[in-house]
């Protein structure tokens, strides 16, 4: 199938669900301006409105290969957006977005003509000036638009007139660029090839563990379609995607601000211990060879902040069968190794899994925080001074 062409794609800083069910306000308002932007180049450009003018990485297939998909995306999109703010410049997936994007020109200068900044929540006057300058451009003759941003005008309805024209404006000089821009377009190299480093870099770096079988270890019994030659080439909703579950989960973390890796080698699982930790267990896992005893030993390295993940299918005709009975011998082994019930949860659905994923992301991240042991600086002083100099 032919790639379509976008306008434009629509760059913004995630934020992360408080709760399974919780759309944060940086995603919703990002939303609803792509839904409005997308009406208006569409109407500019004389396109039905059901043809897409316009993409960002909400439309990507939940449990997809999100940096191959957005890739394919920039390299058929003429202008990029970027909703800036002070999140968009901490977290280093929408600053590789737009490096992916300018990747495509030998001339960094040129690339530059076909990125559009806009102010989407303001910050403060000394950090990134440049930036704040070509987004201010957007709103000259607006002073709403530089006290208050475009998402705080996207909310509130005293200021709707403003939103709207500040809406019409980026539309027009999207659909001018994009007269502009170069054919055929270049392509862009993918999200995971270049570097981008937030000007904040979170202080914790997420792990994400996988154990699981591989192929050449297979219980008797079970196919080896969900399975390669290695543990984190696992894909338990295999009729959905071929995608691995680790590389997704460690897809949203990224989005979501957090510098990620992932581990499912025994020698590699000291890493749990160095920062928040999510660990994905196949419940299939206790019927292969030496399952068990290959869960107590994880089970041991497990840190009291980690969040544990059983994943299964329940589509899966050999988990009605059998993997049923399995989740709960994982679960069993895993608490008399130490790890309380508490922090052990099963998905058994795409769906779940997806919905849930970035409320389980953030509640690691913050069981960390509050959990993780704090080191003194060695050769701290044995007797605190005392502010009138006496002795201690």
């Amino acid at each position: 199938m032919t790639q379509p062409r976008y306008y434009f794609y629509l760059s913004y800083g995630h934020s992360v669900r408080l709760r399974a069910d919780d759309r944060p306000d940086t995603d919703h308002w990002a939303g609803q301006l792509f839904t409005e932007l997308s009406a208006e180049v569409a109407r500019l450009v004389g396109a039905d409105r059901r043809t897409p003018v316009g993409y960002y990485d909400d439309l990507v297939q939940p449990l997809a290969d999100w940096k191959t998909a957005l890739a394919d995306v920039l390299s058929s999109t003429d202008v990029f957006v970027s909703l800036l703010s002070p999140g968009y410049f901490n977290k280093s997936w929408p600053l590789r977005e737009r490096a992916s994007f300018i990747s495509r020109y030998a001339d960094p200068a040129l690339a530059e003509r076909f990125l559009v900044p806009v102010l989407w929540v303001p910050w403060p006057p000394w950090e990134h000036e440049r930036e704040k300058g070509a987004a201010l451009r957007l709103g000259a003759g607006i002073p709403e638009y530089a006290e208050e941003g475009l998402q705080a005008m996207s909310r509130l309805s005293l200021y709707r007139r403003q939103y709207r024209t500040i809406v019409r404006r980026l539309a027009y000089r999207i659909v001018t660029l994009a007269a502009d821009a170069p054919r055929p377009a270049p392509l862009a190299v993918a999200i995971d090839e270049v570097s981008a480093e937030p000007t904040a870099a979170s202080e914790i770096v997420f792990t994400v563990a996988v154990l699981a079988p591989g192929r050449a270890d297979l219980p008797a019994g079970r196919s080896a379609g969900s399975y390669g030659t290695t543990a984190r080439a696992w894909t338990p909703y295999r009729d959905l995607q071929h995608f691995p579950v680790a590389e997704y989960v460690a897809n949203v973390a990224e989005r979501l601000g957090q510098p990620t890796r992932i581990v499912d080698r025994p020698g590699d699982l000291a890493a749990l211990g160095q920062g928040a930790a999510l660990v994905l267990i196949d419940p299939w896992t206790a019927a292969s060879p030496d399952g068990l005893e290959r869960l107590s030993v994880v089970a041991g390295r497990i840190p009291e902040w980690a969040t544990v993940l059983l994943v299964a299918d329940r589509s899966d005709p050999e988990y009605a069968a059998r993997g049923a009975t399995l989740h709960a011998t994982v679960a069993d082994t895993l608490v008399t190794a130490g790890v309380a019930r508490s922090r052990i949860t099963l998905l058994r659905d795409a769906d779940r899994l997806v919905e849930r994923m970035p409320s389980i992301i953030d509640q690691a991240c913050t069981a960390y925080r509050r959990n993780a042991p704090v080191f003194l600086p060695k050769g701290a002083d044995s007797t605190l001074p005392r502010i009138t100099g006496e002795p201690a």
